[in-house]
Parts: C-alpha cells; sequence; structure tokens
C-alpha cells in the first residue's frame, strides 16, 4: 500500500489490485467504497486498459484479423487486463507515484501501462496512459482505450449533463447515439453511457462536501443501480469501442487520460 497526503487529501493506492485507488479522503469523508471480497471488479478507484466498459462476446476485429479475449463478464469482456494485476512501483514521494505493468498475455499486442497519480490541497489527479512496445525488427501498432471506474459510496447525489446518451441493444451494449433533453440522472437506473458533458459532474455527500470530476475522456459511463454506491466512470470511448471507435496507438503515439477529482468545499 502506498499513502499519498497533502492537507486534507489523502489517497491510498493498492499495487497489488490493479494500481488503484483503495481509499479517498477529503477531509475525513472516504469517498471510495472499500474491499470486502475477492472481486476486483466491485471497489475502490481502478484503471481500465487497454479497452474500458464491455467488448461484445469478447472479440473485436484489427488489420483483417478477430481476436477473442478472456470472457470475465459472460457472455462479454469487461473493464480490460490490468484491474486483476500486480504493477510496478516505479517511483513514489509524499505527493506523487508511478506504477507500471505489462500487458500480459491475454492481450495479443505488446504494450504496457503507467498510471500516475498525485494529490494536492485540493485534489487528486490520475494520469493513465498505453504504450505500445517498440520492436526494431517490425511495425507496431494496436487498438487502445482508457478508462477509470470509481465506486463512490452512498449517500450521495449526482449532478451531471449530457447533451447525448448512447441506447443499449438486448446485449446490454452501449449502441446508437441519441440527444438528450431534461434527464433527471439520479431518478432512472442507470449502467449507460454518455457524452458531450455540458458541466463536469459533481458529487453531493450528504455532509455537505462536493467533488467535481474532471476528465478530458470524451464518453462517461454511469452506474446508479447498487444500493451502497454510484460509478462515474471516465472513458476514452464507449462500451465495446474497440469495434466501434477503436482508437490506435504506437510506440510514438501512446494514449493517454486524466482523471481529477477536486474538492469544491461544502454547501
Amino acid at each position: 500500500m502506498i499513502t499519498l497526503s497533502f492537507g486534507d487529501v489523502s489517497a491510498v493506492i493498492d499495487a497489488e489490485h490493479g494500481a488503484r485507488l483503495s481509499s479517498v479522503r477529503i477531509d475525513e469523508t472516504e469517498l471510495l467504497v472499500q474491499r470486502t471480497n475477492d472481486d476486483s471488479l466491485s471497489w475502490g478507484c481502478y484503471p481500465m486498459a487497454p479497452w474500458a466498459g464491455r467488448t461484445r462476446y469478447g472479440i473485436f476485429e484489427y488489420q483483417g484479423s478477430s481476436v477473442q479475449l478472456p470472457i470475465n463478464f459472460p457472455p462479454h469482456a469487461i473493464h480490460g487486463l490490468v484491474h486483476d494485476a500486480a504493477w510496478q512501483v516505479v517511483n513514489t514521494s509524499p505527493t506523487s507515484a508511478t506504477l507500471r505493468v505489462e500487458l500480459d498475455q491475454r492481450w495479443p499486442f505488446a504494450g504496457w501501462v503507467e498510471h500516475l497519480i498525485s494529490v494536492d490541497s485540493t485534489s487528486v489527479h490520475l494520469q493513465l496512459t498505453v504504450h505500445a512496445t517498440d520492436r526494431s525488427d517490425e511495425t507496431i501498432s494496436m487498438p487502445a482505450q482508457v478508462g477509470w471506474h470509481p465506486w463512490f459510496v452512498r449517500p450521495v447525489q449526482l449532478e451531471a449533463a449530457f447533451k447525448k446518451m448512447y441506447v443499449r441493444d438486448s446485449d446490454g451494449i452501449a449502441g446508437a447515439q441519441r440527444a438528450l433533453q431534461e434527464f433527471d440522472l439520479m431518478k432512472s437506473p442507470l449502467d449507460d453511457c454518455f457524452s458531450d458533458a455540458v458541466t463536469a459532474p459533481v458529487l453531493n455527500f450528504e455532509n455537505g462536501l462536493m467533488v467535481r470530476l474532471e476528465s478530458d475522456c470524451s464518453h462517461w459511463v454511469i452506474y446508479n443501480e447498487p444500493s451502497h454506491a454510484i460509478c462515474v466512470e471516465p472513458q476514452s470511448g464507449p462500451p465495446n469501442g474497440l469495434n466501434s471507435e477503436p482508437l490506435v496507438i504506437s510506440p510514438n503515439h501512446p494514449l493517454t487520460r486524466y482523471f481529477r477529482l477536486t474538492a469544491l468545499g461544502y454547501r
């Protein structure tokens, strides 16, 4: 475990369980669901790479070949391959840490992922980068997505507005987009993808603490069905994006995104 702190902001990193944030505390308020079992998908705030969300039936096409991913959420592959991995700690300081993990044999391309985490007096800042490994004997490229899956502990209310929503199909996969007018996110059960955020989402905790969620990711998945938690997940593309909206990286062109949690004070 690695603990970072600055003033009233602290974050605990669990390198052995996906380089995730196992705890984020702002002025003694715990924001994240704690670990209670061996399920790597259901606690803390973990990075998702080299894809985020569901990949339909664990299959995607790339450069004329079909790739089968391990099915970990039948019948789909979900949330990437690094949330259940032990990461190498590259360096640490009282306020920052850098961790790294190689993509293993479950991914048919050579690459690695870096997670940079830092804290300051008001924020926790996360940066995730997927790299394609350089090989002198051939040109290497691969599809990639990144994202984070935070489990925010209830009671909490979410303020968010988006211009577009993806409509889920019979497989539970985000499909066609539709424009949104007025939509109260907290009055509907959601496991859905949104894009074109009007403003950064804000969490309002029961004690009045407000936390703004900022990211340069283009998409957000909101999952509010559990009674104990709300997930507000920034992603560089929609679920099944390896098929529908693939991003291609190479050794000289990695994929990098950030996610920042900032305390705004109290209502």
